[in-house]
């Protein structure tokens, strides 16, 4: 194998981010995320800008029932998110849309959890929480 072969990195840039950058980084974001946030059984979980899925399977393990959404713009991303399994708990809806322009109803959600997404928000988010609900999300680079 010729040297400049060896470094060269195999599939999609989704698939590329989930297979190194979820397990080094991401994973444990979540994680942390999603324990702070405490989803319970019975509610319903919107993952704003989900990318493949992390928070959603995360929050999904930790809750008996209820319903998980994902929303995400990029194709691929929700490719790889569809591809992967969603482990205990409940199945998780995958939605590929704007974070500007997401096609829920207002007060849809007890909880929207969003992981290296905030950059892509209009000010009005907090429409889609219902009055006793709450945002929970990490800023990154933000």
């Amino acid at each position: 194998m010729a040297e400049q072969e060896q470094w060269q990195l195999q599939g999609s840039a989704a698939e590329l981010y989930e297979r190194y950058l979820v397990p080094a980084i991401t994973a444990l974001w979540a994680a942390d995320l999603v324990d702070r946030a405490a989803p319970q059984s019975g509610e319903r979980v919107l993952d704003v800008a989900c990318g493949t899925g992390v928070v959603a399977r995360s929050a999904a393990e930790r809750m008996g029932s209820g319903q998980i959404v994902g929303l995400d713009i990029n194709t691929g991303m929700l490719a790889v998110a569809r591809s992967l399994p969603s482990g205990t708990g409940p199945r998780i809806e995958w939605h590929e849309a704007s974070a500007l322009e997401m096609p829920f109803p207002d007060s849809a959600f007890d909880l929207v959890l969003c992981q290296l997404g905030l950059q892509f928000f209009r000010t009005d988010r907090v429409r889609y929480v219902r009055c006793s609900g709450f945002w929970c999300l990490t800023a990154g680079w933000a």
